[in-house]
């Protein structure tokens, strides 16, 4: 038996702990939230295997989900889906259910425990680069400010109590890393298609590049410009492996807004706009060299 009552934006896997709790069950396993991406056939097949092509990621889903019918609701409302078909990401490495997710904004438990009866996680902080609230821009906690147990080992249900001896919370409003999250958690309400890969790729390294000033974007300027505004490091910034937390960095370091990113992605004047403006960046950067 298994209890499942997902809150507005809670995370998949913080529905299923607080079911759990409730029937007297501390633990979630992997295998009850974790929703993979399927491989496209014809890499690592048997030779003759046919190729192939999509560009949006299918996925499996728990048992749970398939047989109350409810996977397409949870893919779309409570995990990280809608921001990665946002950003393009389809291949299999895609990530939408992230296995290190407790963490809490401790503005959104007191609010949370006083509007809903209880704390949750919300799927805008499980990003693993994200460090502040997007509503409230206090910085996201590991560990329980009360009882000092950390958050992976603390009931949710129990959050609301500890909550209420919370005091002098640190907090970064308008801060780059505050409108980082906000920019993910603007990503996460689109509702549309996944976004074609190289469109995606196109529009973020470009920005990247007028935004910057930088014709010829080096990884190195990447994870100098990463450190320098969001205090965040990054790993390899090139090729089809690339991290979804990666590039949704570098597109936040492009775009700052998700309004400006979607711009880029869906109307042509824009896109044309950016395309001028990086053949003027090109332009300079031949003559000074």
């Amino acid at each position: 038996m298994k209890i499942f009552t997902p809150l507005p934006e809670e995370y998949v896997a913080s529905a299923l702990k607080r079911g759990n709790e409730l029937l007297g069950i501390k633990s979630i396993p992997l295998e009850d939230y974790r929703i993979k991406t399927v491989p496209r056939g014809g890499y690592g097949y048997s030779p003759g295997d046919k190729y192939e092509y999509r560009d949006h990621a299918e996925f499996t889903f728990p048992p749970l989900f398939t047989d109350c019918n409810i996977t397409n609701e949870v893919l779309k409302n409570h995990t990280l889906y809608p921001l990665t078909a946002a950003l393009g990401r389809s291949r299999v490495n895609t990530n939408v259910t992230p296995t290190s997710w407790r963490i809490i904004c401790p503005d959104c438990v007191v609010e949370d425990s006083e509007t809903h009866g209880t704390a949750y996680i919300h799927r805008r902080h499980v990003q693993p680069s994200v460090r502040v609230c997007s509503i409230h821009g206090a910085f996201l906690l590991e560990t329980c400010p009360t009882c000092m147990m950390p958050i992976s080992k603390h009931e949710i249900s129990s959050l609301g109590l500890c909550s209420k001896k919370y005091k002098n919370m640190k907090r970064a409003p308008n801060s780059q890393q505050h409108l980082y999250s906000k920019f993910i958690s603007d990503l996460l309400h689109y509702s549309g298609k996944t976004i074609p890969r190289h469109v995606a790729n196109w529009c973020v390294n470009a920005a990247i590049s007028v935004r910057h000033g930088i014709y010829d974007v080096k990884e190195e300027s990447l994870i100098l410009i990463a450190k320098r505004e969001l205090d965040l490091k990054i790993r390899s910034t090139h090729g089809s492996n690339i991290s979804d937390d990666t590039f949704t960095i570098l597109a936040f370091l492009g775009c700052v807004t998700g309004a400006r990113y979607m711009e880029l992605i869906t109307k042509e004047n824009s896109i044309n706009l950016l395309s001028r403006e990086l053949d003027a960046l090109r332009h300079a950067f031949y003559i000074k060299n």
